[in-house]
């Protein structure tokens, strides 16, 4: 074999250990460390006093205000999650096991509210559950109420059920994944050996499954814990939660020794109930993957009363689908409202709240950084993504596991808790207020997303390839550019578009970090915050509607590489 000289790429490659562990010390240890180290410090007069104390702790520990704030945000983040698996699971259930045709399309009907703003999804339940929304007006109407009932907005139900709403595609797409795995000829088995439905759902689709469930739940719970921006929104006093106390502190109240103490209970509260959960999910053994993903469906309706139940299903299914989907429908349908007040019935159809956005030069001006933040990190997630990608799957083997779990840490924390601690290990190392810190925040986040979905096509890959272009005398980058980039393109476009929408519509990290310089939704909340206008429902239409054709775009051309792949 001829010796080849060192090219850039290969420099790159030699080097890339040393990038991944520099990028988890500076962007996963040290915000974490440093978050933990302000936390034994004193405050004085709104700054900082590098004292060490206990204090804090004591504080927070002997405050029954903030223990039954703790207590509160758990409980209310578990049944927000409980609520949401009631709905998933289920869903994802009928989905991979009695639907053939449109299979995908209900999959993506799904999925594809995850890619559209949080803020419009809250504030239109705010618009429905409001005095003049689309509830009370309903009832009104109906002569079930007298008068519009203050009972549904700013309340604690209000908050559980918005939670919830944004928590149900991520425990759908984890049920679902599970589900799919189920073997095929496990399923028949039990069949044959004269199992029921429900008998074989128990002992096998149901152990398999319930660690996918666990996982979804986990976020879902994960999820309800750092979001502070929903219970304001439409919980008001009455939907108080920890998350909306640690950030008045390193806000109004300046004492962010005393934030980053409850931040740091907070996670240990948050990791004690993700373990249990971790626990009560675990499920023993390996799905060999030449039996894996067969879409076992269970057994057919043959009697009238099956077919019966079957009908009643189809009906049941196309709840949560309404459930999902009212709130964007009001939000379009008050885009065009010609009534300032978001009030049922509508007086009138008009573009002017449209026509208002092109001479709102601040939000133009929001817009046009949020693409540059998101497309910066999307362009330097997409090059360390695949490179840690690559040097997980092929360099480092024995700590693969570890590194991976360590790298998506920023995934798993509480929103909250990552704004601030990115927000302190800036201040620490003197980076400015800004779109710096806003582009370094997101980089932590979105760069993980990219690397686990290059990572798992990675892992499907037969090594055989690679090695036999090496072994032709092919040097790295061309084994890379002619080997390895067509069979991972799919999974890197769908990484990027997952990842320029988390960082598009995240609000609760960039708030932290954003200054006088605020992304477009951080604009969106502090309008919302002032004063309502009708052109914000008309922002939230545009970027519902962008997000949904950069979906399908990108579903387009994924479908298109697997297709040419499978062809070739």
């Amino acid at each position: 074999m001829t010796k080849r000289s060192p090219s850039l790429f290969h420099r790159i490659s030699q080097a890339s250990p040393v990038l991944v562990y520099g990028w988890l010390l500076a962007l996963v240890i040290a915000p974490n460390l440093v978050l933990l180290v302000t936390s034994f410090f004193k405050s004085s007069s709104g700054l900082v006093v590098t004292e060490f104390t206990f204090k804090n702790y004591l504080a927070v520990l002997s405050s029954k205000t903030v223990i039954t704030l703790v207590a509160r945000t758990l409980f209310t983040a578990a049944v927000a999650a409980v609520f949401a698996s009631l709905v998933a699971y289920p869903l994802a259930f009928y989905v991979s096991r009695y639907m053939r045709r449109g299979k995908q399309a209900a999959v993506m009907l799904i999925v594809i509210p995850l890619w559209i703003s949080l803020l419009m999804r809250v504030f239109a339940w705010r618009v429905i559950l409001g005095e003049n929304g689309a509830i009370n007006s309903l009832l009104v109407n109906a002569g079930i109420l007298s008068h519009p009932s203050d009972a549904f907005l700013y309340t604690r139900f209000a908050v559980v059920l918005t939670l919830s709403y944004v928590a149900i595609p991520y425990v759908f797409v984890s049920s679902y994944t599970a589900l799919e795995r189920v073997p095929q000829s496990l399923i028949e088995a039990s069949q044959d050996a004269g199992a029921s439905a429900f008998r074989t759902f128990l002992n096998v689709v149901w152990p398999l499954s319930k660690q996918g469930l666990a996982i979804g739940f986990s976020l879902a719970f994960l999820l309800a814990v750092g979001d502070y921006v929903s219970p304001s929104m439409v919980g008001g006093l009455n939907g108080t939660m920890m998350g909306m106390v640690i950030a008045s502190q390193f806000g109004m109240a300046g004492n962010w020794p005393l934030g980053a103490a409850q931040a740091i209970v907070l996670m240990l509260a948050v990791a004690v109930v993700l373990a249990v959960v971790g626990g009560i999910g675990r499920t023993r053994g390996v799905i060999q993957a030449v039996d894996a993903g067969a879409g076992a469906r269970l057994s057919k309706a043959v009697t009238p009363w099956q077919k019966l139940k079957r009908g009643f299903l189809h009906v049941t299914v196309a709840l949560p689908y309404l459930f999902l989907y009212a709130p964007l429908l009001i939000t379009l349908v008050f885009s065009f409202n010609d009534n300032r007040v978001q009030t049922f019935p509508l007086t009138g159809f008009t573009f002017r709240w449209y026509e208002e956005l092109l001479s709102n030069t601040a939000l133009i001006t929001a817009l046009k950084r949020t693409l540059v933040v998101a497309g910066t990190c999307v362009g330097l997630g997409i090059v360390f993504g695949v490179l840690f990608a690559m040097v997980i799957a092929y360099r480092i083997r024995r700590r693969a596991a570890v590194l991976e779990l360590a790298l998506a840490v920023p995934v798993a924390i509480p929103g909250i808790v990552l704004g601030i601690s990115m927000a302190l290990v800036a201040q620490f190392v003197g980076l400015p207020q800004g779109i710096s810190r806003v582009i370094l925040g997101h980089l932590s986040f979105v760069m993980p997303v990219i690397m686990l979905i290059v990572l798992s096509r990675l892992r499907r890959l037969d090594p055989s390839f690679v090695e036999a272009s090496l072994d032709l005398g092919a040097t790295r980058l061309q084994t890379f550019r002619n080997v390895l980039l067509p069979m991972i393109r799919s999974a890197i476009i769908g990484g990027a578009l997952l990842g320029f929408t988390l960082s598009v519509d995240e609000v609760i990290v960039t708030l932290f970090l954003t200054g006088t310089e605020p992304t477009l939704p951080v604009y969106v909340w502090n309008q919302m915050r002032f004063g309502f206008t009708p052109s914000i429902n008309a922002v939230f239409t545009l970027i519902g509607s962008i997000s949904i054709l950069l979906v399908l775009a990108g579903v387009w051309i994924i479908d298109r590489a697997q297709a040419q792949s499978n062809a070739a």
